[in-house]
Order: structure tokens, then C-alpha cells, then sequence
């Protein structure tokens, strides 16, 4: 380093003393600088010192700020669902359990005493699943959903009642990457059942506070707001009408009748049933969309050749929402929620008064806080009512409590057109070929029989029930239950016996159709036992039924159990490999975010780790140099007579 010369001649005091502060203080600043340096470790303590560097070093830190986060996210994303199939390993070797108990006890062989026995197994068997079920990770349960806090599996209605959320929680596993990192118990177990699906599309009315947004429009493809063109022959000519602003369909109609009276022209446009219409007034319309755009498409007007008639807009889709006015439901014509419903779950029911209800929310919250653990929710396609059973093990079923109220809202779960296919857990109902099925023995103690070939759905059996009483002459009439679900019986002739129906040739019409039963006098009607619900296929459930038809000693039962298990064993070995295979991809992406922290730390040492040997020489060489003009400074500063000539 060179060392600063404050030797100056035939000068003033005051200018050596200034030149030579003036050097001591460039000495000192380099020392101080090399010592900082040395003392950190770092190419530079302040940006000032290299800006280049300094920069560079600010990016590579942003940069490993970011990928610290990732690895960090990506580490607990690979242990989530590292403990994920670490649990559904167990369940799997649970369920492998349950399928060796179940084959050792189908067939003749095994005694009523050696079931029950089994029956304990397989219920030790369902409580461990539970348990399982309910593992938490890090303080939080993994198979509840999102709502972690919530444990997700309890015991009620004589089930095991999932209720835990839905969906999944995403980690970031890069800059535009989410990745699922949770399998919710639905899922795990099969813990929701096959809702009760609404069959009435509850067709909203449109009015002018619906709003844009739940229309589907004309095309189906919702309503895409810009500018329309109505261009009126020998009126205004060409108006444009801008409805970027809309918020509803109401807007719509306002803003279109705003721009003709702006203009001049007297086309008005007004609310339909289930759109919009324009009248033109006087000259005939043309309604054309703006260059790109499609609103007058969306809106269902858009009208190439001019028009001297009103314009009447397609049909706009609305969708059913939490806000549809009870009022607005079928078309404006509304649903009669007086008789209210009847909800049966795990052998509990409740009937619900629904009368107060004004939107689809009040009739959803009335249900889903009727303590039945069931859960109605809108449909996906945004047109009707479902309702799920959340209890494995149990049946749910929804029926009228007098009034129609279930039906208008499209959830009975027995209605005229169920198949009766699905009746019976999909076993259906079994027939005779060629014979007659059941007996109807009337209260007067007269009787008749049906034959119930070719029947496929509940109005069929109801239908040839009737035909043959009529035949008979007897006066007994079939019909779906005015109360509750299933078919009924209503018994006229008057007498005084028993209302029953028999089997006829060995048929199992009888009992897959819920009519092996009677009433006696006074009563004259006779219903059917349920026997189309909402039922949760999942493990859980089968479990249940095993268990169930051991104890009772019911070979068809324990058959039909063993069965349904093996079915739902491919559904889950299916999840549990998509769980390993995430968690494999996830762990291959901790090693490659690994590699890359690696290689932001390395460049970084690079800019701003500093070369000790380098800067210990440069701190010596700032030592020498202060010392130096320490040195030549004192020297200097000595006065003689010379500097006074």
C-alpha cells in the first residue's frame, strides 16, 4: 500500500496539519475496513463497500430465503404423509385381519358360538381402525381434513360418525406449486355415503336482484360482460351499451333501457320468466356483439337479421344458491314447505318443521342441525338439494310427514321412479319368473296375489298391487307412504281382521320389498320397512355389517359383508399407492431442493465469504502504511527558522 506523503515545503502550519489528518485518516479507514472484514468473515460490512457485491449478495439471499422456506415446507409435507402411509399400512393389515376372520367363518361349518366369538374380533378390529382414523402428526390429526383441531371419527347412532372435513391441505412445494399432503377420512375409510340425490331440478325464477354471477347463461358459459350494439333500422342507428358494471340481471334491464333513452331510441327491454327480452320501438333491431365479445350471446339476444318483433332471450340458467328465495324455487312457483319432512337415522327419527324457511340456506341449517348426523348441501351443477348420511354402520332415510314437502324438494328417498335395483344394498328385488310373488290378505278375509315379473321401479310394484286388487274386486290400494318412506297399503273392505301380506312359491319379493309384516284391527294400513337408504360405503360400515351378521348367526348376511369388503380392499390399496407415490415424489423433491440451497450457498460464499489470507495482507499493509505517516508525520511537523523566511 503506498504511504501518503504529508512533506511539504515552504507551505503554512496549518496546510501540513490539514495534509497530514488528511492521510492519518485514509490509513485509519483502511485499518479500521480490513479489521471489520476479518472480524465478519465478509467481502464487505456495508454496501457501500462494494456495491456489485453487495447487490449480487442481496439477490442470492433472497433467493435462499426462499428455498430455506421450500425445504422447510417440503420436510414437513414428506413426514405428513410419511405418517400417512405409515397409518394406512396399518389399517391395510387390519383389514387383511378382518377378511381372514370372515373367510373362516362363511359356510356351514362354523357354530353360531364360534361367530359371536368372531364378532368380538372384528369389533376390536373396527375399534383399532378408529384409532387409527384418529392419529395425529405434530399435534394435528391427519385424517380430519382441514379442520386438523377437530377429531375426525366419533361413535353415535350406534355407528362411526365422520366429522371431519372434506378436502385437503396443500403445501408449496415450489414457487407455483401446491402439492396435497393429506388424505381426509372420507376418503380413508369410505366415510360418507352416497347422498340422497336430489332428483327435481329446483329451477329458480329469475328476478332482477339475481345476480350475474349464478346465471349459466344462454351459452352455458355464464355471462361474459362487455358491450352489445342494438342498432335500431330508421331510429338512433347504432347505440352501444356497456354493461362491464352489471351486478345483476336487473342491471342489465336498467342499463339497456338507460343507453335507448340516452340515444333516443325507443327499443326497451324487460324481465322474462328465465331471461331478457327487447321490443323494439318502431324500426326493426339488430342486437350484435362487439368485435371479440360476447355478452349479447351470453345473454341469449344476440340477433344477426333485424328483428320487428320483440326479441325474446334463451333461457339463462339460474343457478340454486344459498340466497334462492324459498319463493323463487320451481320456476317462482316455489315449494309448499308445510308438512315438513321425516329424517331416520340409526334407528333415531325426527320430523322437521320447515314452514319458517325462507331461502335454500334455511332449509339446509334446519337439516343439517337436526343432530342425525346427515348434511345437506347444493349440488355441484347448482340445480337441486343433496343430502348425505355422514354414520357408517346405519341407514338413513328421508320421507314426507304428510304433505310433499320432500318431494318438491326432490330428496325422498323413495319415490315413484326409485329402481328397484337399488333397493337392498344393490341386491334388488327377487322374483319368481313366471309366478306369483305376494299374497294381499284383506281384513275381510279375502285375498289375492300378484305376480311381479317385469317390475323395475317402485310405481311398477304399486301399479300391478293395484291391477290386481281391481281384478279381485277387492278393495285394497296400493300408494307411497303419506308419512315416512316406502310403499303402503290401504285396506276399505271394512273388516275386522288383519291387514298382511304373505309369500307366495318361495319368492324373496316379500322381504326385498319390505312388505313381510302385518297390522291388526283397528289399524288399515299396513307400510313397508325401509328398504332404499342412504347408507355409507365404506370399511367401517362393512365392518359393522360383519360383525353384525355374525352375531346374528346370518350366513347371506356374512356373505354379503365378506363381499363387500373385498371390493372396497382395491379402492383403498388404490389410495394408500397414490399416498406412497406422493410421498416418494416428495421426498425426491427434498433432495433436489437440498441440491439447490447447496448450490445458492456456495455462490454466495463465493460473493460475499471473504479470502482471509488476502485480507490479512491488506490489513498489514494498512498497519504499515498508518505507521508510516505517524512517523513522517512527527517528523514533518517539527518548526525551524526555515519556515519563517
Amino acid at each position: 500500500m503506498a504511504i501518503s506523503s504529508v512533506n511539504i515545503g515552504r507551505v503554512t502550519t496549518t496546510l501540513k496539519t490539514d495534509s497530514l489528518l488528511a492521510a492519518l485518516q485514509r490509513n485509519t479507514l483502511s485499518v479500521y475496513r480490513e479489521q471489520n472484514r476479518i472480524s465478519t468473515g465478509r467481502n464487505f460490512v456495508v454496501a457501500s463497500d462494494d456495491p456489485g457485491r453487495s447487490s449480487r449478495s442481496l439477490k442470492l439471499n433472497e433467493v435462499l430465503d426462499t428455498q430455506a422456506q421450500l425445504l422447510t415446507n417440503i420436510n414437513h409435507a414428506s413426514n405428513s404423509l410419511d405418517a400417512t402411509d405409515s397409518a394406512m399400512a396399518e389399517v391395510s393389515a387390519l383389514i387383511i385381519d378382518a377378511q381372514a376372520v370372515a373367510s373362516q367363518n362363511i359356510g356351514s361349518l362354523a357354530t353360531a358360538d364360534e361367530r359371536k366369538a368372531a364378532a368380538e374380533i372384528i369389533a376390536s378390529i373396527r375399534e383399532q381402525l378408529v384409532v387409527v382414523g384418529n392419529r395425529q402428526f405434530e399435534g394435528r390429526y391427519l385424517f380430519s381434513g382441514r379442520t386438523t383441531d377437530t377429531q375426525p371419527f366419533i361413535e353415535a347412532l350406534g355407528g362411526v360418525v365422520y366429522v371431519g372435513d372434506t378436502g385437503d391441505i396443500y403445501a408449496r412445494t415450489d414457487i407455483n406449486e401446491l402439492e396435497p399432503i393429506t388424505l381426509a377420512g372420507d376418503a380413508l375409510f369410505g366415510a360418507l355415503s352416497s347422498e340422497v340425490a336430489g332428483v327435481v331440478d329446483l329451477s329458480p325464477a329469475i328476478t332482477e336482484g339475481t345476480r350475474l354471477i349464478d346465471l349459466d347463461g344462454a351459452t352455458d358459459q355464464g355471462i361474459r360482460l362487455g358491450t352489445l350494439q342494438v342498432v335500431e333500422d330508421g331510429g338512433a342507428g347504432v347505440v352501444n351499451i356497456d354493461l362491464s358494471d352489471a351486478d345483476n340481471i336487473g342491471d342489465v334491464v336498467d342499463m339497456i333501457n338507460a343507453a335507448a333513452t340516452d340515444a333516443g331510441a325507443g327499443f326497451t327491454a324487460d324481465l322474462t320468466a328465465n331471461g331478457i327480452s327487447i321490443t323494439p320501438g318502431g324500426g326493426a333491431l339488430v342486437i350484435r356483439d362487439v368485435s371479440t365479445g360476447t355478452t349479447a350471446s351470453d345473454l341469449g339476444i344476440n340477433t344477426p337479421v333485424p328483428s320487428a318483433v320483440a326479441v325474446v332471450g334463451g333461457d339463462l340458467g339460474v343457478r340454486l344458491t344459498r340466497t334462492t328465495d324459498v319463493a323463487d324455487l320451481a320456476g317462482g312457483v316455489g315449494v309448499d314447505l308445510t308438512g315438513g319432512l321425516v329424517i331416520e337415522n340409526g334407528g333415531k327419527s325426527i320430523t322437521l318443521d320447515l314452514s319458517a324457511a325462507e331461502t335454500v340456506q334455511d332449509i339446509l341449517n334446519t337439516i343439517n342441525n337436526c343432530n342425525l348426523y346427515v348434511r345437506a348441501e347444493i349440488n355441484t351443477s347448482g340445480t337441486g338439494i343433496n343430502v348425505l348420511n355422514m354414520v357408517s354402520g346405519s341407514e338413513m332415510s328421508i320421507g314426507e310427514n304428510g304433505g310433499t314437502t320432500a318431494t318438491e324438494l326432490g330428496i325422498r328417498s323413495f319415490i315413484s321412479s326409485t329402481s328397484l335395483s337399488r333397493l337392498n344394498d344393490g341386491i334388488g328385488v327377487r322374483t319368481e319368473e313366471g309366478m306369483d310373488d305376494i299374497r294381499v290378505n284383506a281384513k275381510d278375509g279375502t285375498s289375492f296375489t300378484v305376480n311381479l315379473d317385469g317390475v323395475s321401479t317402485a310405481v311398477d310394484v304399486i301399479d300391478a298391487i293395484n291391477a290386481a286388487a281391481t281384478a279381485a274386486g277387492i278393495s285394497i290400494t296400493a300408494q307411497l307412504a303419506t308419512v315416512g318412506n316406502g310403499i303402503q297399503l290401504v285396506d276399505a273392505t271394512g273388516g275386522t281382521g288383519s291387514l298382511s301380506v304373505s309369500r307366495e312359491n318361495f319368492s324373496y319379493a316379500l322381504d326385498d320389498l319390505g312388505l313381510n309384516q302385518s297390522v291388526a284391527d283397528p289399524d288399515t294400513v299396513l307400510t313397508s320397512t325401509q328398504v332404499n337408504s342412504a347408507k355409507v360405503e365404506g370399511i367401517l360400515t362393512r365392518l359393522i355389517d360383519l360383525e353384525r351378521a355374525l352375531r346374528d348367526d346370518d350366513s347371506q348376511a356374512l356373505s354379503i359383508a365378506s363381499e363387500g369388503i373385498d371390493e372396497l380392499v382395491s379402492d383403498f390399496n388404490r389410495s394408500r399407492g397414490e399416498i406412497g407415490a406422493r410421498a416418494a415424489a416428495m421426498q425426491d423433491r427434498y433432495t433436489q431442493t437440498s441440491n439447490a440451497v447447496f448450490a445458492t450457498e456456495s455462490l454466495l460464499s463465493e460473493v460475499q465469504d471473504l479470502d482471509f489470507t488476502e485480507a490479512i495482507t491488506k490489513f498489514q499493509q494498512a498497519q504499515t502504511a498508518l505507521q508510516a505517516s505517524l512517523l513522517t508525520g512527527a517528523q514533518v511537523m517539527q518548526t525551524s527558522l526555515m519556515d519563517f523566511l
